[in-house]
């Protein structure tokens, strides 16, 4: 599509994808002498070890299958990464140029997207929250505009929704409208890596009506995968088409991908949404029991598996907590979140342990 390809690096538009032993010919045979491969499985060289000693498939069918069921997408959308950190990267890898091209995200933002930007020698720009009086925070799109449009070479809008660190959800019309607004000068990306536990749709599905817009998923959270690294990045085929070209041959390793199977099984989606559904009730008793506690000043509304809580001595909640060998998250010198500590929800038992530990802490303010 030209109102993408023409965002892209020329460089990386023009480039010719390398050809890996995985992908080139037939790949039904039952010798392979190809790649260069170690013919015997790896020690204990038991079941477990059996296909470790092959290279993966760089993109397995069966897997794209299965997403584009799930988020009723077609498998031209569809390109599998090492986690979303990964997409972060190549999206920024293929539409920024070096010391010309921009980056936009929305702050407080997860730290990828300028740490990407910053490795590829491109600019960061950056237009705050705005915060509500109900403790949200939304996006300023007419302060996006503004922005994009008065710096040239902005070609990717970063929109984490559910925002890390914020943890609230950006209004779908404000994303849409981005979208619309941007198109033909900028890729809007909607980072959905928490989006699972909002309970609203994701946005692949207005992918048909808004060709710029790239969705990030990941199965590190909702389905936890977070050691396997895979992301799943949903977009236009043209836009999947220019990431291929510049992704590592062999994304996924054979572990992950069997894992991801797994997960993605019918038995496998039924555990995940059961163990969201747990943790949604975790968060409800978890923001109840420290709405009521003098340590915790603002909880902000939260539609991801954390909640961002406002505190008088973030760094003594924090030695509070390890010393009950707790790890929560100091968020407290980020600009807009000042303050605040970020606590991930966890097993019902786990949310107990850390509730008494901040009454401790609340006991000694």
């Amino acid at each position: 599509m030209d109102e993408i390809t023409r965002l892209a690096r020329p460089d990386i538009a023009a480039l010719q994808p390398y050809s890996s032993a995985r992908t080139e010919g037939e790949q039904r045979m039952q010798v392979f002498l190809d790649a260069n491969e170690n013919p015997f499985a790896p020690y204990p060289a038991d079941a477990a070890s059996e296909g470790l000693n092959r290279y993966p498939e760089p993109q397995p069918g069966h897997l794209l299958d299965r997403f584009a069921a799930h988020y009723s997408v077609a498998r031209e959308q569809l390109l599998l990464t090492r986690g979303a950190d990964e997409a972060i990267d190549l999206l920024v890898r293929a539409f920024c140029r070096a010391e010309h091209d921009a980056i936009l995200v929305n702050t407080p933002a997860f730290a990828m997207y300028a740490m990407a930007a910053e490795i590829q020698g491109a600019a960061v720009v950056a237009v705050p929250l705005v915060r509500t009086d109900a403790g949200r925070f939304d996006l300023d799109v007419d302060a996006i505009l503004a922005a994009a449009g008065s710096r040239p070479g902005v070609k990717l809008v970063f929109v984490c929704t559910p925002n890390n660190p914020t943890s609230g959800l950006a209004r779908r019309e404000d994303v849409l409208g981005l979208c619309d607004r941007l198109l033909g000068s900028a890729l809007v990306v909607a980072d959905e890596t928490y989006v699972d536990f909002s309970g609203q749709p994701s946005l692949a599905r207005e992918l048909g009506a808004h060709p710029n817009l790239v969705v990030l998923r990941t199965l590190s959270k909702e389905y936890s995968l977070a050691g396997e690294r895979c992301g799943v990045t949903i977009a236009h085929p043209t836009t999947v088409g220019l990431l291929g070209r510049i992704l590592a041959p062999y994304p996924l390793t054979q572990t992950a991908i069997r894992a991801v199977a797994a997960a993605m099984s019918p038995e496998g989606v039924a555990r995940a949404r059961a163990n969201i559904d747990l943790l949604l009730r975790e968060r409800a008793g978890v923001e109840v029991a420290l709405a009521t506690s003098p340590g915790a000043t603002r909880i902000h509304p939260s539609d991801a598996n954390f909640l961002l809580v406002e505190t008088p001595d973030p760094r003594l909640l924090v030695r509070t907590m390890e010393a009950a060998g707790i790890k929560v998250r100091d968020r407290s010198t980020v600009a807009g979140i000042e303050g605040c500590v970020r606590i991930s929800i966890g097993t019902p038992e786990q949310n107990q342990r850390m509730l008494e530990a901040f009454e401790k802490y609340a006991s000694s303010l």
